[in-house]
C-alpha cells in the first residue's frame, strides 16, 4: 500500500520568547551575556527552513540587556506580528559591561568591536538568520543611541537600517575615527536609512538635532522626530511601536 504521509500541522502561536544567552567574545576574554527574541512559529516544524532578519537593540546606561525587554520590545512585536503589520523577525538585545561599554570610544577593544566581531557571528552560527546587510538592523537608547550610529557609521556593509533614540552625543565623546559627526563623511552611509529621535524636554535634544541637520547638510536622507518627553524611559516606551515598525519596513519587502 501507499504510504499515507501526515502533513505538518500549521502552527497557531501567538506569542514569541525572550530567551536569555551568553557568547564567547574574544574581544573581553570572557562569556557575555544578551537577550533574543525569537518570534511565534520560530521552532515550529513549518518554519524550519525559514530565515529571519535581526534588530539588534542597545540599551542605555546604567541599564543592561532587560532594558528593551522592560520597555516592552516583546510584547509590541507579538502584537505586529499577529496583526501582520511586522514581518516575523529576531531581536538581539545585547549587554553592556562597564568598561567596554561606557569606558571605550570605538575600535576593535571596545563595545563595537564586541558586537561586530563576537555578537554577531554568534547568532549567525546559532540562529536561522538572513546573514547580510538587507537583513540587519540596529538602534539604541541614549549610550546605546551613539553606540548605534557608530557602529552602523562605520559598517554599512552590515547593516541596511539604523536608528538612536535620545542618542547622547553631548556627553560621550569620541574621538574623530569613531565620531558619528566625522564618520558621516563616509560616502556608504548615504546608504543606511536613518532614524533619530528626542524628547521635546530631553537634555540629548540639541545633539541629536546638530546631527540630523549635518545629515541634511552632506544630503544623506534620515528621518528626526521629536515627541513629547524628557531623557526617561516613559519616551521611550511609548515609542516602540513606532521604533519597530520603522526598523521592519524594508523587510515586508522580501521573505
Amino acid at each position: 500500500p501507499t504510504p499515507t504521509l501526515t502533513p505538518t500541522p500549521a502552527c497557531t502561536e501567538t506569542g514569541g520568547q525572550v530567551e536569555k544567552r551568553t557568547y564567547a567574545s574574544q574581544t573581553t576574554n570572557q562569556e557575555e551575556v544578551y537577550r533574543i527574541y525569537l518570534p511565534p512559529c520560530y521552532a515550529h516544524p513549518s518554519q524550519a527552513e525559514r530565515r529571519y532578519p535581526v534588530l539588534y537593540l542597545l540599551h542605555g546606561w546604567p541599564y543592561d540587556d532587560a532594558h528593551w525587554d522592560t520597555l516592552g520590545v516583546d510584547e509590541a512585536a507579538d502584537i505586529g506580528i499577529a496583526a501582520e503589520v511586522l514581518p516575523p523577525f529576531l531581536i538581539v538585545m545585547p549587554r553592556g559591561r562597564e568598561q567596554p561599554y561606557i569606558g571605550t570610544s570605538g575600535g576593535e577593544r571596545s563595545f563595537e568591536g564586541l558586537v561586530v566581531n563576537d555578537l554577531i557571528p554568534h547568532v549567525d552560527q546559532t540562529y536561522r538568520t538572513r546573514a547580510e546587510r538587507s537583513g540587519r538592523a540596529i538602534g539604541g537608547i541614549s549610550r546605546g543611541g551613539v553606540w548605534s550610529l557608530e557602529i552602523a557609521f562605520m559598517h554599512p556593509d552590515l547593516f541596511s537600517t539604523v536608528g538612536a533614540h535620545s542618542p547622547a552625543l553631548s556627553v560621550n565623546l569620541a574621538p574623530p575615527a569613531y565620531d558619528p559627526f566625522y564618520l558621516l563623511n563616509n560616502p556608504s552611509v548615504n546608504t543606511l536609512h536613518i532614524y533619530l529621535d528626542a524628547g521635546e524636554d530631553d537634555w540629548a535634544r540639541e545633539k541629536t538635532e546638530a546631527l540630523h541637520q549635518a545629515l541634511e547638510d552632506q544630503r544623506i536622507a534620515n528621518a528626526f522626530v521629536v515627541s513629547a518627553g524628557r531623557h526617561a524611559n516613559s519616551l521611550w516606551e511609548s515609542n516602540v511601536v513606532t521604533y519597530l515598525a520603522f526598523y521592519t519596513a524594508a523587510w515586508h519587502e522580501s521573505p
